[in-house]
């Protein structure tokens, strides 16, 4: 806060406002028919900032947060806030709190402003923080015609910030959008001619192995080999470039060293995500490998079929447990692959359009990191008194 401004004070949290730690109901009360209370355990249903429905009642009330009131989440993660414009129960992962002598709105900025330095009472950004904790945070306070101020100018530059950031996702998703529309109209233009079952264009197209089990034991890991799983396949994008484990020579002797180049299929819990490898690596049976007979296809050509077919593909492995495409199902679907030359200009295109596409997607994101960096310096500048 700037010296100049002598009226400013600092309190306790617990001087200008109540605070009220949430208790849970027993789980016996929790209903979804609306008997009793709205109930909310942590900050799952926050919104921009006001709580959303939890779609959880309970018939036995505790803890009772009003509208207007601030509600903070005091369980991991510590600090986020949102407004409440109707009266619930809350559980020990959310504490109320009620303005009595500060501007409510200007209280909410504030606690914005600190949700990372939210402590436990050791001193230590922690896991949890005590209503004590809470209480004993200290806020500067000016006179409360200038916390109105400092609201107004907050809420004016953050509108402005708004509507900033939604024309730029708005421009990020249509970025997204132009590339699916241009995958699905050139293979809407082939898909009718030339079909062909993957394994009659592949030298190898088969599934992974991981034979030993549990498929966890540590016996099998800290070695050389990179070891990859569905998840981390869904995560890549066109290019495996990143990995978390790796098998030892034990852990290779129970599985298989796909080459890089080789296409990576799941078909069991994330269905028919893709990737090619940069390196070589290792996975389970959840996971077809796919290596292109270079005189048929390419395996850039069979990621953005795959990429085209993916919604169908995903239709024909839901399960009523765990969704699961089994080899043989992904043995009898047929896929378009014209003469080779075509395939390739397809590639050049889609490869050409994903990089401008990755390139503006890249300009978006910044710009709207950007704009939440330009946030945090106002509501510093803000309660630094310098606004």
């Amino acid at each position: 806060m700037s010296k100049k401004n002598v009226e400013w004070e600092w309190k306790k949290l617990g001087d200008v406002c109540e605070v009220i730690a949430g208790q849970s109901p027993k789980g016996s009360s929790y209903n979804n028919n609306e008997e009793g209370m709205e109930f909310h355990q942590g900050k799952k249903s926050f919104g921009k900032t006001i709580i959303e429905s939890s779609g959880v009642w309970t018939s036995e009330i505790t803890k009772i947060a009003s509208p207007e009131d601030i509600l903070i989440s005091v369980r991991a993660p510590v600090g986020p806030v949102n407004f409440t414009d109707r009266q619930l129960c809350i559980g020990r992962g959310l504490a109320a709190i009620r303005a009595k002598h500060i501007d409510k709105k200007y209280l909410y900025l504030f606690l914005v402003y600190n949700e990372s330095n939210m402590t436990s009472k050791t001193g230590a950004v922690f896991d949890s923080i005590s209503r004590n904790d809470i209480i004993n945070f200290e806020i500067p306070i000016p006179p409360l015609d200038e916390q109105e101020r400092i609201v107004k100018v907050l809420d004016d530059a953050f509108e402005k910030i708004d509507t900033i950031k939604t024309t730029v996702e708005t421009n990020l998703q249509n970025a997204k959008d132009l590339f699916q529309t241009t995958l699905k109209k050139l293979f809407r233009e082939i898909s009718k001619d030339n079909h062909e079952l993957l394994k009659n264009v592949a030298i190898d197209f088969s599934r992974g192995k991981s034979k030993h089990r549990p498929r966890n034991d540590k016996k099998l890991f800290g070695g050389n080999y990179p070891f990859i799983q569905t998840g981390d396949i869904r995560n890549s994008g066109k290019y495996l470039i990143e990995y978390t484990d790796t098998y030892n020579e034990f852990g290779l002797s129970q599985s298989k060293l796909w080459p890089k180049g080789t296409l990576c299929i799941t078909i069991a819990a994330n269905i028919a995500e893709t990737t090619i490898l940069t390196i070589p690596c290792c996975f389970p049976d959840s996971v077809i490998g796919f290596i292109p007979n270079e005189n048929r296809t390419t395996v850039d050509y069979v990621f953005y079929v795959l990429q085209f077919f993916k919604s169908e593909l995903q239709i024909l492995g839901k399960g009523a447990a765990q969704d699961n495409l089994n080899l043989a199902t992904f043995e009898k679907m047929t896929f378009p692959f014209p003469p080779l030359p075509i395939q390739k200009q397809i590639v050049a295109k889609l490869d050409s359009l994903s990089e401008k596409v990755k390139q503006l997607e890249s300009n978006y994101k910044q710009i709207l990191a950007n704009c939440d960096e330009l946030k945090k310096a106002l509501l510093k500048q803000a309660f630094e008194g310098m606004l």
